[in-house]
């Protein structure tokens, strides 16, 4: 007997989304991401094909048993496999599964039979159970903005899309998207200073000791391009007397050792030597060391 898929309407998030340019560039960072949740590769700009682990392939593929329990464990397993926070109901708007996530971020609230409006704070619980009925009842999308029930402190924006036989919440913590806004704001100011400041510049070394992402104020201060730093060492921009310093200090700070302040001289294309202080810390994410930021400082008398 034939059965029909239930497929879930699903709209990657923009961080899971990758240009096929990009991915060949920066390949082991998204590698990295397609482990945990699946990442969506664009052709022509939109979602054509997907990069993902075995373990999400296993669940997808996974064969399931006609029985209701057996669809809803094979339903959460697959859940289980992305990173988004997800929550299925059924047509009485009792819970059928929640992903890994959700479970973790809502707790009790989310155990399979709970009413689904239970994920709401008390204030905007009347709010959600009507927006899940109109969702279930006509068959389009809806979209609310609440604050956790769980933490005060933080906001959801909670995406109500029709599901076969009942409803499903895509639930997203904007507070982390705002807090992103806030730091790349600050990041973006932190480059305009410096870029305003004469004799100063910040750059990325990555773990091969090369520049990447050089920008405008590194390409001042040296006399070069910045196509033509984006291909060196960072060490060759010295001259050969403080090489061997900077290169051990590079590599201090990348085998996790604490930030650190070497002294150097900076070789300027059609220009003299400059001495310079170069300031050197880990670039983290979590809790690996993924490249090392410097910053460089002329002690050039004005």
């Amino acid at each position: 007997m034939n059965t029909t898929a239930e497929i879930i309407s699903f709209d990657p998030p923009r961080d899971h989304i990758v240009t096929a340019s990009d991915l060949v560039r920066h390949f082991g960072i998204w590698q990295e991401r397609a482990m945990r949740s699946p990442i969506y590769i664009l052709h022509r700009g939109r979602p054509r094909l997907i990069l993902t682990s075995v373990d999400v392939m296993d669940a997808l593929c996974a064969p399931h048993a006609a029985g209701a329990g057996d669809r809803d464990m094979g339903i959460t397993a697959l859940l289980d496999a992305v990173d988004d926070m997800i929550v299925i109901a059924d047509a009485d708007l009792r819970i059928t599964a929640a992903s890994r996530s959700a479970r973790g971020y809502f707790g009790a609230s989310v155990e399979p039979g709970r009413a689904i409006d239970l994920i709401g704070p008390d204030a905007a619980r009347l709010f959600l159970a009507e927006a899940i009925h109109r969702v279930a009842s006509s068959g389009l999308e809806e979209s609310l903005d609440l604050p956790s029930a769980r933490y005060g402190n933080r906001s959801l924006t909670i995406a109500i899309k029709p599901h076969p036989g009942g409803v499903a919440l895509f639930v997203h913590d904007v507070t982390v998207t705002s807090d992103l806004r806030d730091a790349e704001a600050e990041h973006r100011a932190t480059s305009e200073t410096i870029a305003a400041i004469p004799g100063m510049a910040s750059v990325r070394i990555n773990l091969r000791g090369y520049i990447d992402r050089p920008d405008a104020p590194l390409a001042g201060l040296s006399g070069l391009s910045t196509e033509a730093l984006s291909s060196v060492r960072f060490v060759t921009l010295l001259d050969i007397a403080s090489r061997v310093a900077v290169a051990e200090s590079i590599e201090e700070v990348i085998a996790g050792g604490h930030p650190r302040a070497v002294a150097g001289t900076l070789l300027v294309n059609r220009g003299e030597p400059v001495p310079v202080r170069i300031g050197l810390a880990a670039l983290r994410r979590g809790a690996a060391i993924e490249a090392v930021s410097a910053m460089i400082v002329s002690q050039q008398a004005a």
